[in-house]
């Protein structure tokens, strides 16, 4: 009998329940921003990674005692330009065909100081540049050309993934180098043979 009552109070209850929460309140929108896209369609044979384009290569500190002389250098830190996707099989029917090419070299662009070292800048405002130092990028030992004059040595390719390997250093260009920022950026080009 007790089952009975309670069975047949059960909904009594639920229905007392549901009425007593209130309406949902009305959805609500506000401007969250904006994200930009960036990128390119390339008639080549391979496409530069994200890894590679808009990398930052840290040079980390050094001390004016190891920059004393003309052409002094620091240690040189590795990075390397990585070429994805390469198809190098003839393509049927291609608007463009890109399997002659079977090599590749980088041109680099940059604000120099002569045409294998980048000039450095400061952080910010308030900030001084270091003086008398500038960054090489080099290819097997050798300063390449920054300012957009020549490119570096072609790398044969190979289909799917290319590493094209590089490092950087910072140099002296004068004796008497001064403590301050350092930075620098460059842009390049990927140059198919």
């Amino acid at each position: 009998m007790k089952k009975v009552i309670l069975g047949s109070l059960l909904p009594v209850f639920m229905a007392g329940s549901f009425a007593t929460y209130a309406a949902a309140p009305d959805a609500v929108s506000v401007d969250g921003g904006k994200i930009n896209f960036t990128g390119s369609v390339v008639a080549a044979p391979c496409a530069v990674d994200n890894s590679s384009d808009g990398q930052t290569v840290s040079l980390g500190q050094i001390a004016t005692n190891q920059l004393v002389s003309k052409g002094a250098t620091g240690s040189a830190v590795p990075f390397t330009i990585k070429l994805i996707g390469c198809d190098l099989s003839p393509q049927a029917g291609a608007v463009d065909d890109t399997s002659d090419y079977t090599k590749a070299s980088i041109t680099f662009s940059g604000s120099t100081v002569d045409a294998t070292t980048l000039q450095v800048t400061a952080n910010g405002a308030g900030q001084q540049p270091a003086k008398n130092v500038g960054i090489q990028i080099m290819q097997a030992n050798k300063a390449v050309n920054v300012d957009g004059s020549a490119s570096t040595e072609t790398q044969n390719m190979i289909a799917g993934v290319n590493e094209i390997p590089f490092t950087a250093t910072y140099v002296a260009t004068d004796a008497s180098v001064t403590a301050g920022s350092a930075n620098s950026s460059v842009n390049f080009k990927i140059n198919y043979e």
